[in-house]
Parts: C-alpha cells; sequence; structure tokens
C-alpha cells in the first residue's frame, strides 16, 4: 500500500464554506472564547435529550459553554464550530483534546436537533483528523452513552477501523486516524454527495424565478424570460417585476409577480437580471423565500463585492453560479434548461464550464455546426462560488456527458482541481484551455491527466475523436492515403505524439473500391485505430468516400480527413470524427492515446516505512529557523542520502508557489548556468519522478533520483511549514543542503 495524500477541501482546513449533505450551505471555523454568547445561545436551543447524550449529566447551558471552551494548562484543545443561518448561529460543534506530548486525544461532538442527519457529525470528525495527525495525534477515542445510536454509526461509517468496548452504560470506542485509501476514498465520496445535492437545484429545479423580468426586448431580463419559455422548461417559470406585478400584469404570456416571496408555486432557482444596487435585496429575499440557488447575471461587481454576494447566499443555504455569469444550459430532456443569455442547444456528450461568457456562448454555437452536442454548459463569471471543481463532480456522474471542456482563466483551488482531475479523469476525459503558457500549468494538467489544447480549435479537433466514446485501443495506427504530401504531415504528427504508424499509400489514382478494401483489411488488423486521408483526385469523389465511411463495421476509433471539404475544422458524423487538415487529426489521435497511457497506468504515491516522522514533528516543533546539524538530521528522517559522491552534478529545488503550492524543480548545472531539466508539482507519484528524470537519458541509473524526489515531495506534504529546500547532488548523494521555514528571516537559502 502506498502513500495516501491527506484530502483538500475546497475551501480550509480549519476556516472556510462547507456543505452539508443536503446540499445547504454553512460556515466552519476554529471556537474562541469570544463565541461564548453563541455557545450559550447553540445549548439553549439544544433538547434535554441531546445535552444529555454530550455531557451525560443534565447541565445548565452557561456551564456547558464554559466547559466547550475551556482548556486546562496541560492540554491542547481544538474546538470547531458550523454557522449557519442570517444572523450566523452556532448548529454544531466538535473537539479533540489531548494531554501535550500524547499520541491519543478524545474527541466529542454535539449537533443541532434541527440540523441532526445531514453529515455534520462526520464532516467535523474529518476535519478534526485531519488536523490531530498534522499535530502528531495517532488515535482518537471517545465515550459514546450505549443508546446515543447515531454518534456511533458516526464513528462506525467513517472508513476508520474502530474498536468499541462495552463498560455498563457506555462504548469507548478507539480508532488510529491514519489515513488510508479506504478512508480518503469516504472522504471524497460524502464530499461528493453533498456537492451533488448542492447542485441539483441549479441543474434540476424545479421552478424558477427570473427576479428582473422585464418586456422591453433589449433587456437581459426579458432574454433570459424568453430563453427559458423557447427552450420548453420542464416546469414553472415565474417573472418577478414589482411595477407589473402589483397590477397584475404579465410578462410574455406568464402572469407576473411584485416580489419573490409572492411566487406561490415550486421554486428553487433564481435567475436575477436586476441592476447592481438591487441584486443584494433580491438575493435576500430569494434566500427568505427557500430559493436553494441562484444566477446572477448582473455584472459590474469587484472581487470583494462578490464574496460578500456570495457569504450572502451561503447564510440563506444557497448556492451561487456568479455574478456576471452568462447563465447556464442544461439538454436534459427531463428538464430543457436555459437559465441566462445562452439560447438551448442540441443536446449531445459534451459538457463545458468557461470563465467567460461571451467566448462559452460562441463555444456552443461552434460545436453545434460541428454536429457536436451539449449536455450542459456553464459560465462562471466571477466563481465566487461555484467553480469547476463544483462542476466536475457532477459531471462525473452524468450519464449524458462523455467529454469535459474547460476554458480556465484562473484557479481557486489548483491542487483540489489537481485531486478531483486525477480521480474523475480515470472516468472521462477531461480537456481544458487555458491562455497561460505557465509552465507551471503545463505540469499540473500533465500529473492531473487533463489534456491541455493550445488553442480551443485544438480543442475541438480532440473534443470531435473523444465524444465518440472510444479510445486507442494500442499505439499502432493504420494509415489510409491517397496522396503523399499530406500523408507526410500526418505521419509526422503521429509519430512525434508517440504513435506507431502502418502507412497504406494508395497512390494518387486509387479509387472508392480500393479505399474500401484497404479498410476493411485495417479493421481486421491489430492496429488500435484507423486514420483516412483522403484528398479528391478525380478518380473517387468525396460522396462515395464519405458514404463508404458511413457503411464501416468494426468497433476500432476511426478519424478520417477530407482536403478541400469546406465547413468547420473537424466535425462528428456517425461513428467518425471528419478533419479538414491532416495535422488537426493527427494530433487530436496522439492526445487521445496519451490520455488513454495516462488513464491505464495507476497513480502511485510511494510509502516508504523507514521515515521517522515523530522525530522529525519534535525537530521542527516551535521553530522558525534551523541549525546545519538540525537540517541534516531531518534530511535523515525521511531517508535522503547526506554525504559526498560520486556522479553527476544535479541540483534539486524546492519552493512554494501561493497558488500551486510546493514547486520541485530538477536543475543541471552548466558553464551558462543552470538548465531546468523539469518542473512538478507536489505531491508527486513514481510517474511525476520518472517524468522528471527522463531528461537524463541513459547517462545515469535514474532510480536513486527517483526515490530522492518522491523522499522529498513526501517531507513537504508531511511538514507544510519547509517552505524551501535546496539540495545539492554529487551523484545519488546530498552533498549539500539548504532548508528554510515558514518565518525564516533568511529569504534565500544557500547551500552549506
Amino acid at each position: 500500500m502506498g502513500y495516501v495524500p491527506p484530502p483538500t477541501p475546497q475551501y480550509g482546513l480549519e476556516e472556510g464554506p462547507i456543505l452539508l449533505k443536503d446540499g445547504r450551505t454553512a460556515f466552519l471555523r476554529r471556537a474562541s472564547p469570544k463565541d461564548l454568547p453563541l455557545f450559550v445561545e447553540f445549548l439553549r436551543r439544544l433538547s434535554p435529550e441531546s445535552l444529555r447524550m454530550r455531557f451525560f449529566s443534565p447541565i445548565s447551558p452557561e456551564k456547558a459553554a464554559e466547559l466547550l471552551l475551556s482548556a486546562k494548562p496541560e492540554e491542547e484543545k481544538v474546538t470547531l464550530i458550523v454557522l449557519a443561518q442570517d444572523p450566523p448561529r452556532i448548529v454544531a460543534t466538535g473537539e479533540y483534546v489531548r494531554l501535550k506530548g500524547e499520541d491519543t486525544a478524545e474527541v466529542a461532538f454535539l449537533v443541532d436537533d434541527a440540523f441532526q442527519g445531514k453529515g455534520l457529525g462526520t464532516l467535523l470528525l474529518e476535519r478534526l483528523a485531519l488536523i490531530a495527525a498534522k499535530r502528531g495525534v495517532r488515535r482518537f477515542q471517545a465515550f459514546v452513552l450505549a443508546e446515543n445510536q447515531k454518534m456511533l454509526n458516526v464513528f462506525m461509517e467513517s472508513g476508520f477501523q474502530v474498536r468499541a468496548h462495552r463498560d455498563s452504560g457506555e462504548i469507548e470506542v478507539e480508532f488510529e486516524i491514519l489515513l488510508e485509501e479506504r478512508v480518503a476514498e469516504r472522504f471524497e465520496w460524502r464530499e461528493k454527495v453533498s456537492t451533488l445535492a448542492s447542485l441539483h437545484p441549479l441543474f434540476f429545479p424545479k421552478g424558477v424565478a427570473v427576479v428582473g423580468a422585464s418586456r422591453d426586448p433589449e433587456s437581459i431580463g426579458y432574454r433570459a424570460l424568453e430563453n427559458l419559455i423557447f427552450a420548453r422548461f420542464q416546469g414553472p417559470v415565474y417573472p418577478v417585476n414589482e411595477a407589473i406585478g402589483k397590477e397584475g400584469g404579465t410578462v410574455g404570456p406568464l402572469l407576473a409577480y411584485p416580489r419573490v416571496e409572492s411566487i406561490p408555486g415550486p421554486v428553487d432557482l433564481a435567475v436575477i437580471a436586476v441592476p447592481k444596487e438591487r441584486v443584494w435585496e433580491a438575493l435576500e429575499a430569494s434566500g427568505r423565500r427557500g430559493v436553494r440557488a441562484a444566477i446572477v447575471l448582473t455584472t459590474g461587481f469587484t472581487e470583494k463585492e462578490a464574496r460578500e454576494l456570495a457569504d450572502k447566499a451561503r447564510r440563506h443555504g444557497m448556492r451561487l453560479l456568479g455574478p456576471g455569469s452568462l447563465g447556464m444550459v442544461h439538454t436534459h430532456p427531463e428538464v430543457r434548461l436555459a437559465a441566462g443569455l445562452a439560447p438551448l442547444p442540441k443536446p449531445g456528450p459534451l459538457a463545458i464550464s468557461s470563465q467567460s461568457g461571451t467566448l462559452g456562448r460562441a463555444v456552443m454555437a461552434y460545436a453545434e455546426g460541428m454536429g457536436l452536442g451539449i449536455s450542459s454548459f456553464v459560465s462562471l463569471g466571477a466563481k465566487a462560488d461555484i467553480s469547476s471543481n463544483d462542476l466536475l463532480q457532477f459531471w462525473e456522474e452524468d450519464e449524458r456527458t462523455r467529454v469535459i471542456l474547460l476554458y480556465l482563466e484562473s484557479f481557486g483551488n489548483p491542487r483540489r482541481f489537481s485531486r478531483l482531475a486525477r480521480r474523475i479523469g480515470k472516468k472521462k476525459p477531461i480537456l481544458a484551455v487555458h491562455p497561460s503558457r505557465d509552465p507551471l500549468v503545463r505540469a499540473l494538467f500533465a500529473q492531473a491527466g487533463v489534456i491541455r489544447a493550445n488553442s480551443l480549435e485544438e480543442a475541438f479537433d480532440v473534443a470531435a475523436l473523444l465524444a465518440l466514446g472510444q479510445l486507442p485501443e494500442n499505439n499502432r495506427v493504420r494509415l489510409i492515403s491517397n496522396a503523399s504530401g499530406p500523408s507526410n504531415l500526418a505521419l509526422e504528427a503521429l509519430r512525434e505524439g508517440g504513435l506507431v504508424v502502418e502507412h497504406v499509400d494508395l497512390g494518387s489514382t486509387a479509387k472508392a473500391k480500393e479505399f474500401a478494401r484497404a479498410l476493411e483489411e485495417a479493421m481486421a488488423s491489430e492496429a488500435g485505430s484507423v486514420f483516412l486521408l483522403f484528398v479528391p483526385m478525380g478518380f473517387a469523389s468525396e460522396e462515395e468516400f464519405l458514404a463508404l465511411l458511413e457503411r464501416v463495421e468494426g468497433n476500432k476509433l476511426l478519424l478520417s480527413c477530407v482536403m478541400g471539404s469546406p465547413g468547420v475544422r473537424a466535425r462528428v458524423m456517425g461513428r467518425v470524427a471528419l478533419y479538414r487538415f491532416p495535422e488537426s487529426a493527427a494530433i487530436a489521435l496522439s492526445r487521445a492515446w496519451a490520455y488513454k497511457a495516462w488513464r491505464e497506468e495507476p497513480l502511485h504515491f510511494p510509502d516508504f516505512p523507514d521515515l521517522h516522522l515523530e522525530e522529525a514533528r519534535r525537530l521542527l516543533e516551535g521553530k522558525k529557523e534551523l541549525r546545519r546539524e538540525e537540517e541534516e538530521a531531518l534530511l535523515r528522517c525521511f531517508g535522503l542520502p547526506v554525504g559526498q559522491g560520486e556522479g553527476l552534478f544535479l541540483r534539486l529545488t524546492a519552493k512554494p508557489h501561493p497558488l500551486f503550492g510546493p514547486v520541485l524543480a530538477l536543475l543541471l548545472p552548466t558553464p551558462l548556468g543552470e538548465l531546468a531539466l523539469g518542473e512538478r508539482l507536489s505531491p508527486l507519484t513514481e510517474k511525476d519522478a520518472r517524468e522528471l528524470t527522463r531528461p537524463l537519458g541513459d547517462q545515469v541509473d535514474p532510480t536513486p533520483y527517483q526515490e530522492i524526489l518522491l523522499r522529498l515531495s513526501r517531507l513537504l506534504e508531511e511538514f507544510p511549514q519547509v517552505e524551501e529546500v535546496s539540495l545539492e547532488l554529487s551523484g545519488p548523494s546530498i552533498a549539500r543542503f539548504a532548508i528554510r521555514l515558514s518565518g525564516d528571516p533568511h529569504a534565500h537559502p544557500k547551500p552549506r
């Protein structure tokens, strides 16, 4: 069994927005003495039975609040609280307490009666376990009344190996909080369930309110309402316009309402298209009405204002798309939702997320011209709340989505994105276009298995092939052509993409029957894919060639280039992807093969049984700076070979990035300066380490260098306070080294 990197919450581990099991939103943070009034109010709301289950005997709310917030000098105590509603109130709390220096902590929880069964006990247990493990706690224990079955279920269903012992009316439970694969999977499953529940009102609303609906054909409110009606949304649509609603008038064919609260029927999605100064009021009214999701089309918000809008939505248990969103579409036949400024497109297998609304609409039109339908499209806008990380989890489970296309301009939580993409990419391909040429973005995509496209055109070239729902069976491709010039272009691109080409040149006088015979042989061959390249030369017509493709039998991945054909660069025709240019087709096939190879290789983070984590933790505790002998001791705790060696001179660095986290770089010193051999983001898999050392070629055995990379990555993951490391390698040994901790006054450590 390998090392399991800790799950990465979308927001902070100890503070940030969270999702309940029913999809409603709340806020998690550390408790402080200033929270005493909130605790007293919380405890007064609880039933006597809930208080007895937590404290085992009758206790006043005031006394209970003091106990929950107090800690003895010899104790280490972490108390988390969950806040919900407006104004915010405590709805759950969890804590662990241990004697300083001990590796066992006692854990306990208390959840508001009205919020029980919403996954808060499980969420608090997960967060406390992750926090405690970072601080050296190895196991949790808890004492639970025998009749408190709900709390016992939280422990038993956590994924940890729980041992239970009954003593009279109490049950003592104890378990190691070591993060194993099944525990991490349980954490991820709980978050996915909550995320899907929170997005359900967005993708499958029972009713939609258009706040700011208008009779003016030039207004946003008019167009948003029009798109919902023309899409034939499978539910009620409610125009909200104060002036028209008060008069009992209509907007189009629909009766208008003066306020969201006056809507009589079901409504759990609000499309807000009012002037900026009225958005706050509209969001507030939607929250009071019980709306579960809001799309804010209005633009002009600063980053701070957008965050404040998201906070307001969360206090009402709502998810927010935008502000500045173009809206979203969902072509599911039971929904037919076009909520915003984009009309409902033709249904199909492609899901699209875009931070740019105008670009997103153009992209949908281009996809439709290719014959490539859309399962859903989401314009993120300012992504103050809903982000591509949320959407990835929805599309992971959406049976109608085969291919995911992301246009990303920025990352909110790239480490979370990487973890999700690695998981979801094993099921369905993720294509991404990012305007930056930053090598770290390239590294992020490569490590996460994301198919990076250099342009939107290239992205759609690849999407056309992937939308067929097949991948190359192997790296062999049968290329059948009737023109040598275009064939050479295709051959070069295919070989550059790591494919082995079996070229069948039929010659420029090839007739349709010769193409048919060659295609039949190719479909029966060992090749994993078949690529037909046709140039009209007067001996076979384009119509004959396309008819041949329509009749083809077999289950291989099939693509074709028809040069001189007008229209888009790529399109889907039945079970064939058609291209105008040979390089486009060849690059698309190369990307599909690279994705297939990544998908079939297991993601393995190796573990090392000789690590001395407790010794390293004691060494770093309370330190802002390390002496040389302490730096060496820390490296030795992770089995890193310190000493003078012989062989190739290299430098390995690890530096913090404010967005991407630790970045490892392998450098080769030369007379003209250091040559960068590659960069990767921590944590590294075995594959990442192999790719970093690939530039070394056959000069040296790369295995010991790969192990140094993997051990250093593990050090950075276990102890985030280690900010910067510089290692000078003499052969596979560390001749000189330097380590900087967070808070270390030496900004640029020099190896010593």
